[in-house]
């Protein structure tokens, strides 16, 4: 009993990384020694799923909890103290940037040629964030058309994918995507309009993702982590809201201060 109580503490815990941007539910289940469990778990094989299944309910009850908790207070925060809440996100991006060339420099040094990828993602982040500039910000989308919704699915495929990895945030991805504030107030609102397409992603990305990352992570590791460093530098210029020079822009510098050191210090360097 006390281990089920555990594992889904573990999920809420996994819940709350998975709403914040920057915060790695695959590092926090690295640190909470659950990682290779969790892969092992969710294999898709028959026997796994069977011998798992108390140990996923657990994970699953938890996550749900913490991330329908949380998003109510990510959602206030956005529509209330909008500058200092994406600063504060800066902040633990910033601070995530240092584990991140840990992770491609783990083995060997950079090489020249897995400079490409990081260039790459870099280039399309910055375009991003030029393109958000002249269009303004990202609104909140509530209804959806076989476009959006199918914007959706991909965004959720992309983003649990990214779950998986060690060091990056599916809700960071989210976030640079532009989905993030939307998915958000549709876990407050219970919008399954907006849900539906998202968790449908979310599966296929999962099922398909495992697969990938042991193949991504144990052939191309530095180009992998290389790809992952510009889109996390990246999306920086993509969630910046601008700065005015009073008491916010003030608050909103400490809270960056906030995010990079906690997120310094916690991330697994």
């Amino acid at each position: 009993m006390i281990k089920h109580i555990m594992n889904v503490l573990y999920g809420v815990i996994l819940g709350v990384s998975n709403v914040i941007p920057g915060i790695s539910a695959g590092t926090m289940a690295v640190i909470l020694n659950i990682y290779d469990t969790l892969l092992d778990a969710v294999s898709l094989k028959k026997d796994k799923l069977k011998k798992y299944f108390p140990f996923l309910m657990a994970i699953g009850i938890g996550m749900c909890v913490g991330i329908i908790l949380f998003s109510n207070a990510i959602t206030f925060l956005f529509e209330n103290y909008n500058i200092p809440t994406n600063f504060l996100f800066i902040g633990i991006i910033i601070g995530s940037i240092p584990m991140v060339v840990n992770h491609a420099k783990e083995k060997d040094k950079i090489r020249p040629i897995n400079w490409i990828p990081f260039v790459v993602c870099l280039g399309l982040m910055i375009i991003m964030a030029i393109t958000d500039n002249v269009e303004g910000s990202t609104p909140i989308i509530r209804e959806i058309d076989l476009t959006m919704g199918c914007w959706l699915i991909i965004s959720g495929m992309i983003s649990a994918f990214s779950m998986i990895i060690p060091g990056i945030s599916g809700s960071f991805i989210m976030l640079t995507l532009g989905v993030y504030t939307s998915v958000i107030t549709a876990i407050a609102e219970f919008n399954l309009f907006i849900l539906i397409p998202v968790a449908v992603g979310v599966l296929i990305g999962l099922i398909g993702g495992i697969k990938i990352v042991k193949i991504l992570l144990s052939r191309y590791n530095q180009a992998t982590y290389m790809a992952i460093l510009g889109l996390v530098i990246g999306s920086v210029f993509v969630i910046y809201p601008g700065f005015t020079f009073n008491a916010t822009g003030f608050f909103a510098l400490i809270c960056m201060c906030i995010g990079i050191i906690s997120t310094y210090c916690f991330s697994d360097k």
